[in-house]
């Protein structure tokens, strides 16, 4: 009953209004993870008498796990499209990650057209250009961000978001066999989570979590792409899940291509790099309407703590 009670007190806050408080914001990059009780709950529930009890403890998380992530675990529809195609990846390749030909082979294992990195040092943008250099012959390199292009960049701006407060991105259009594609690579900031920490230990008490400067990024995009005709693709590690609050207004104007041809749940991001585990999704290709999303897939993390993700997009019509 604790289990099941729990979720309903998350799901009600969050639909009343509170998706805006700081723990009800935090707790929705664990969401997934919410759900392993049940699993772990199963034999025992198996053993009750109380039939009434047993369906209780199973149906109320089960329902809200399948009406949260169901969809990614259904059949996708076949799409019919006559544009050209190409891929992109997303990749936050880690400050601290000195590992250039684990990077470069992450990237060279999926081949994809255009790229969008973050978080490079200026070492490790040097080393992937000369490896890549022959495969990317269109590259813009900047303040830890860079994009590879194996097509032509035009109209290339770098700026900073929140009127000089915030992240950067690159904003650039793509000449994709005659077709010109808006394209923004971004990075917003990264929403710390702060605690009391009672006698110096190490695990401390959470007491808030700063989303404020992640959201006013996040905004700024959002502005900024409103102003920019389709096609247009959005890429980068957002440093936000699908059940927060900023992921809608996303998703009102573009589409997220896992979502619409991943499977499973996708997650992108540990905590626990030596380990590997994935832990939650918050790398993202967002496109417009006149784009779709053929497939969607995951690489290797390539010493870094994020998983790139590669998307092939398409578009629906040859312009």
């Amino acid at each position: 009953p604790l289990h099941a009670g729990l979720l309903i007190i998350y799901y009600a806050m969050r639909e009343l209004g509170g998706g805006d408080l700081w723990f009800i914001d935090a707790l929705s990059y664990i969401l997934p993870w919410l759900f392993l009780p049940l699993i772990m709950l199963l034999p025992g529930i198996l053993l009750l008498r109380r039939t009434r009890l047993r369906l209780i403890l199973v149906a109320i998380p089960t329902t809200l796990f399948f009406l949260t992530y169901g969809d990614l675990y259904l059949p996708r529809p076949s799409v019919d499209s006559s544009g050209p195609t190409f891929t992109v990846m997303t990749y936050n390749v880690l400050w601290s990650n000195k590992q250039a030909d684990r990077v470069a082979a992450a990237i060279e294992e999926h081949d994809p057209d255009i790229v969008g990195l973050h978080e490079i040092l200026p070492s490790m943008g040097t080393a992937l250009e000369e490896r890549l250099a022959e495969r990317y012959p269109y590259r813009r390199l900047e303040n830890s961000y860079g994009i590879l292009s194996r097509y032509p960049i035009h109209q290339y701006e770098f700026f900073q978001l929140d009127q000089g407060a915030g992240s950067w991105v690159q904003q650039m259009v793509i000449e994709i066999d005659g077709n010109y594609v808006n394209f923004l690579n971004a990075h917003p900031r990264s929403p710390p989570l702060v605690g009391f920490h009672p006698f110096g230990l190490p695990l401390g008490i959470p007491t808030g979590f700063i989303n404020q400067g992640r959201d006013a990024d996040i905004r700024d995009v959002l502005r900024r792409i409103e102003r920019l005709e389709d096609p247009l693709v959005v890429i980068g590690d957002f440093n936000l899940t699908d059940q927060q609050g900023m992921y809608a207004p996303l998703t009102s104007r573009l589409k997220d291509a896992h979502r619409e041809s991943g499977r499973g749940m996708g997650f992108t991001f540990t905590r626990f790099p030596n380990i590997g585990i994935p832990m939650w999704r918050i790398d993202y290709v967002f496109y417009s309407p006149d784009l779709v999303a053929m497939s969607t897939s995951t690489g290797d993390y390539g010493g870094s703590d994020h998983r790139p993700v590669i998307a092939e997009l398409t578009f629906l019509t040859s312009r």
